[in-house]
């Protein structure tokens, strides 16, 4: 489990983060998701990240597996 993942009643959900932030998310098979936060639910268990180089964007719940390897502004 990521540290920059913070702990609530229903588990670990997300830091909060600030829309446009950039982030690099990762998970224990080596995949990355690269971009910036595009929006994040109220009880922080789900981010929008609109992804670098034009790829659209990708929904990443707090039980995908992923951490962030950059720090929560």
């Amino acid at each position: 489990m990521s540290t920059l993942q913070t702990t609530m009643a229903g588990g670990n959900v997300w830091p909060e983060l600030a829309i446009r932030q950039e982030v690099v998310l990762a998970d224990a098979r080596g995949n990355r998701i690269e971009g910036t936060i595009d929006g994040m639910t109220d009880d922080r268990s789900t981010l929008w990240v609109q992804l670098k180089g034009g790829l659209g964007r990708q929904l990443v719940h707090h039980l995908d597996g992923y951490w962030l390897e950059t720090p929560a502004a």
